[in-house]
């Protein structure tokens, strides 16, 4: 009897056991399924609803451009001046933004007629102001064939003998990027900062040229910024150069597709890495493209480097790090940690109070960056350091409290343990007040690409490839540093074939550029 009675006990414990185990896998299998669920289904950006917001406003992540301005307000709120006889007052009201000021103005004038200018009373009436509203007006392209005509000379007395002076002499003619190119350096500007700015591909670009009476095939554009890249290659390894000679770097890489790379399948994925001088100094990027993903990349870009490397928590960085014989500290980003929670809370329905004391504490972290503004920056480093740690100790006893109370197979664990085993070099930021909690300006730089991708889809050789690199390299740059990408790009071509040495070449780097310097 009693050993039939444990018989049963031993049952029901086993039973208990499996049904234990059968509801953990279950709640993985769930979280698996929200989280398809929420990547095929959901919003692709981490911004917060205004739902969220009734909760408590959370930062946003990455790819929501940390601190950007909102286009919402900035769209809303208007100046407008209401003139009475002498008198000017400014009010703030709703509407569109106005058109920059620096615009041309084609102005006209309308005016009541004149027999209504006199009054019942028989008085003159006076303008007291009026009313202005404004429109925007386009042009469409204009095409004007820029001819260039070269004398050449000869002596006639000197025909048929072998004097030095019998030779023809010809004028010297401006040079140009690309030397005998239907292009002028205008056109390449265009179409490069079409495509890399606002990635129109080359076949749209085509057809828009056939339009206004460019007959330029795609296969031709394409030859011509590979052509044009090719003569920028000194400004981008000075950039380079540049991003090396800082105290910190931000990099991140993504995928590219590459048609016709020697021995490789047209369906092997190729990277587009991309390094950052993440220091406020000549701010610049630069992408490079690279067959493959691993440490040696960017272990090599990092050789004789003594400073600051910030990245995401890719296993290659690590590699490289251990490797490299400079003096160089990893800092990781809080911004990846914050995404395994934002994806659990989001993937639960947003019912954990547990996930959003998490959130909101790393949010605060993002917060104190504002502090920015009102101090110097050593006051600013002791401001912020002083008021993250009190926010890192909670967030610490928080994490480690749940962390034996979560299983680890659940998302909810999973993010636990990223973000205790990386703790150190999360908070390695709060040492260097140049650095930021999160590698955003690295992923801001690479969207552009990433944006591009989907309409082009890949690249269609190695070579195309590297141009690409080079180009987006000076586009980013020219954009980080306030230029117009096209004004920067017709500038450079057009002085780019004058260059001789390296100081010519300096002189044409984003971050030695003022936007009045290359007006058109």
């Amino acid at each position: 009897m009693e050993n039939e009675e444990q018989h049963l006990k031993e049952q029901l414990n086993a039973q208990k056991e499996e049904i234990a185990e059968l509801k953990r896998q279950n709640a993985i299998l769930q979280e698996q399924v929200a989280k398809l669920n929420l990547l095929h289904f959901g919003t692709k950006s981490e911004k917060i609803t205004p739902e969220d917001k009734k909760q408590a406003s959370l930062f946003n992540e990455a790819e929501d451009s940390a601190f950007a301005q909102n286009d919402e307000d900035q769209e809303n709120n208007v100046v407008e001046t209401i003139e009475v006889g002498s008198y000017k007052k400014n009010i703030n009201k709703s509407g569109r933004k106005p058109l920059p000021a620096d615009l041309p103005r084609e102005v006209t004038e309308y005016d009541i007629p004149d027999k209504d200018k006199i009054c019942a009373c028989g008085t003159e009436k006076t303008c007291i102001g009026e009313d202005v509203s404004e429109r925007a007006k386009i042009i469409p392209s204009k095409v004007v064939v820029i001819q260039e005509r070269r004398k050449k000379y000869s002596c006639k007395n000197c025909e048929g003998t072998t004097a030095d002076e019998a030779g023809v002499q010809t004028a010297e003619g401006a040079k140009h990027l690309v030397a005998g190119s239907i292009a002028d350096e205008s056109l390449l500007a265009w179409s490069i900062s079409e495509k890399f700015e606002f990635a129109l591909p080359f076949y749209r670009q085509s057809k828009r040229l056939n339009q206004i009476g460019i007959p330029i095939p795609r296969a031709t554009l394409s030859n011509l910024t590979i052509k044009s890249a090719t003569a920028c290659k000194p400004l981008y390894d000075l950039l380079k150069e540049n991003i090396k000679s800082g105290t910190v770097i931000n990099a991140d890489e993504t995928r590219v597709q590459v048609l016709k790379e020697p021995k490789r399948k047209a369906t092997d994925k190729s990277w587009m890495w991309v390094f950052l001088r993440g220091d406020p100094d000549k701010k610049c990027v630069i992408f490079q493209y690279e067959k493959g993903r691993s440490h040696t990349i960017p272990l090599e870009f990092l050789e004789n480097y003594s400073g600051w490397i910030q990245t995401d928590d890719f296993e290659a960085y690590h590699t490289a790090r251990k490797k490299v014989e400079g003096d160089i500290k990893h800092v990781l980003c809080w911004a990846h940690a914050r995404r395994n929670f934002f994806q659990y809370w989001e993937s639960t329905k947003k019912k954990d109070p547990e996930v959003k004391q998490i959130l909101d504490l790393i949010k605060d972290l993002f917060e104190l960056e504002s502090l920015r503004d009102n101090y110097s920056l050593k006051g600013f480093h002791k401001q912020r350091r002083n008021r993250a740690e009190l926010i890192l100790e909670k967030l610490y006893k928080k994490l480690t409290t749940l962390y034996p109370q979560v299983p680890p197979s659940l998302e909810f664990g999973k993010a636990i343990k990223y973000t205790l085993s990386n703790w150190e070099q999360l908070v390695l930021y709060l040492e260097n007040p140049v650095l930021t909690p999160s590698n955003n300006s690295a992923e801001n730089a690479i969207r552009p690409f990433v944006i591009g991708r989907k309409n082009w889809l890949f690249a269609g050789s190695p070579k195309g490839a590297e141009s690409s690199a080079i180009l987006y390299s000076l586009v980013e740059s020219a954009k980080m540093n306030n230029l117009s990408v096209y004004a920067y790009l017709y500038f450079i071509f057009r002085e780019l074939p004058y260059c001789e040495k390296q100081s010519d070449y300096e002189k044409l780097l984003p971050y030695n550029l003022k936007a009045e310097e290359i007006n058109i």
